[in-house]
């Protein structure tokens, strides 16, 4: 793997540093609708409140994954590695993320602000029972599956997408060795069927239910998703598949970048249906795959240190911004001043990142090395992307 890094300028660096710009949009958008930024009307709808992010994130996420275990999950042992690094990846920012919330819920108990609860956390009637059941799920991983406000919204909104992910998790090994045994025709069929199925079901959700349910189901359910967790396996086991013809494709990334870029901003502009992530995530496939054709860093900005080490943040930023401005809102903090709580909390997540997650990270797989041994380090280094 870390040849394949190094034949592709930089696989990991391009692909980390766009997970931040990602996140960056999402938390733009949040602050932004908690009164803490000014974000213009026209710049809030071109990244549609941040949604066609969280869709780039499950893109990337099924490429990554696909790049890192797809040699080694039909091993013997191979799926509970994997469980056992995706549940260390995760879950100890899950926990922490949720003690900071825990801070905003003790907060609007204590003070009974009935307009803070209604407005954060969808509540109304049956306070303590909804916050009860709304930290089971989001514990548990399972808050997406549940359309209700009062029970994904409280604690910390944002982790629906984790529970999406969770799903992902566990019908990985399965979905990259049924995928990986398809001939390529066969999987451009497959995506296309697939994608063709998720316009449907979403057609179908938008008139056949209220939109006080089927908003949620557009836009968190974890079915909904399932497509573009796919289509980044499948835009990994393209990339197999072109680097082992041992020619360059340099000038074909160029050209996929081009495309996919141009696209997206034009989707986003136009936004001719809704959700605009419906129409921009194959583009993103497209782009990701663009990215890792490359055989050196032709957009040079992508593989900047510390856009990359803020990339790697990325996944407690995502987690941990909410509560924490949920937080700035309750000190005090305003339009005018908001974006220092912003800086903070990016600057934040990269010192949770240092000290909490990769250290966490590194002892949960120690401690759980006699049941899933460890991979090789260098499956735990691209894993640290996904």
């Amino acid at each position: 793997m870390s040849k394949t890094t190094s034949k592709s300028g930089g696989v990991l660096p391009a692909l980390t540093s766009i997970r931040f710009l990602a996140a960056l949009t999402v938390v733009l958008s949040h602050f932004t609708e908690l009164g803490l930024l000014k974000l213009p009307k026209q710049w809030f709808d071109f990244i549609d409140g941040g949604r066609p992010a969280v869709s780039l994130f499950f893109v990337l996420s099924g490429f990554i994954l696909t790049y890192t275990y797809r040699q080694t999950i039909g091993t013997e042992g191979g799926p509970m590695r994997f469980y056992v690094a995706r549940f260390a990846r995760i879950y100890p920012v899950v926990l922490l993320s949720l003690g900071l919330a825990a801070l905003v819920t003790a907060y609007l108990l204590n003070t009974g602000d009935a307009s803070l609860l209604l407005e954060w956390y969808a509540l109304k009637n049956w306070i303590y029972i909804s916050l009860a059941i709304s930290l089971v799920f989001q514990l548990f991983l399972l808050n997406a599956w549940f359309p209700f406000a009062a029970v994904n919204q409280p604690w910390n909104g944002p982790s629906w997408s984790i529970s999406c992910e969770a799903f992902f998790y566990a019908l990985f090994p399965l979905l990259v060795r049924r995928l990986g045994a398809m001939r390529m025709r066969t999987l451009y069929v497959l995506c296309a069927g697939l994608w063709i199925l998720q316009g449907l079901w979403i057609v179908f959700l938008q008139h056949a239910l209220p939109a006080s349910r089927h908003g949620f189901l557009v836009a968190e359910f974890p079915i909904t998703h399932l497509f573009e967790f796919v289509v980044g396996i499948c835009a990994a086991i393209k990339f197999d598949e072109l680097r082992t013809r041992g020619t360059s494709f340099h000038s074909r990334g160029l050209l996929l970048i081009s495309l996919a870029l141009a696209a997206i901003v034009i989707l986003a502009i136009t936004r001719p249906v809704s959700p605009a992530y419906y129409l921009e995530s194959p583009f993103f496939a497209a782009l990701i795959l663009g990215l890792v054709l490359l055989e050196r860093p032709v957009i040079g900005f992508l593989n900047q240190r510390w856009l990359v080490l803020l990339g790697e943040a990325s996944y407690s930023l995502y987690l941990i911004h909410v509560p924490l401005a949920h937080l700035a809102h309750i000190a005090g903090f305003t339009q005018s001043n908001g974006w220092i709580a912003m800086i903070f909390v990016m600057c934040l997540s990269v010192v949770i990142f240092k000290c909490f997650e990769e250290p966490m990270r590194k002892r949960i797989r120690a401690r759980l090395s006699t049941i899933a041994p460890s991979v090789r380090p260098a499956t735990m280094l691209h894993d640290r992307a996904a």
